[in-house]
């Protein structure tokens, strides 16, 4: 029997985008490699006075959503999922009930079917240990079986858990 949903090639929302918000923030000034690709855990570059976005970092609990393609940026930052945002882009950031692609961080271990995950650095997420990290970084749960390739970008399909 075939797997639905099916991972995208192209986008981050895989499926139905039912209860999903959208909202756009303004990249925020970054130190390469922390720019934001679509598919990356987003949150705001100085909370409580700065209301731009910068890729999330490890260890962070304040993950506003997640970047996704912004078509309206054709051949700027964030117009397909290889071409970062700039300082400056808008970002199309995501919130709520949705099955969608996250990046994977670079040398991450394969990651298995139902694995947990949480934000790694530069918006990438990384496989969340049960008992030994915190429970409030807990973001997705895997749900297909990937050998990551170091090489190049990877993404996994999630379901997102944080923000249903």
């Amino acid at each position: 029997m075939p797997q639905y949903p099916v991972p995208s090639a192209h986008s981050i929302v895989v499926g139905t985008p039912s209860g999903i918000m959208y909202m756009e923030f303004l990249q925020g000034a970054e130190v390469f490699p922390a720019t934001i690709l679509p598919g990356d855990l987003v949150e705001f570059t100085t909370p409580g006075t700065d209301c731009t976005v910068k890729a999330a970092q490890a260890g962070t609990n304040y993950v506003i959503g997640v970047a996704d393609v912004h078509v309206g940026n054709v051949n700027m930052g964030g117009s397909d999922r290889t071409h970062a945002y700039a300082e400056g882009d808008p970002v199309l950031v995501f919130r709520g009930t949705a099955t969608c692609m996250l990046r994977l961080a670079m040398g991450q271990a394969g990651i298995g079917c139902g694995e947990f995950l949480m934000p790694a650095a530069s918006g990438e997420v990384t496989l969340y240990t049960c008992g030994s990290d915190d429970d409030c970084e807990r973001i997705a749960q895997a749900l297909e079986t990937v050998a990551h390739d170091t090489d190049n970008f990877q993404w996994v399909m999630c379901a997102l858990e944080r923000f249903g």
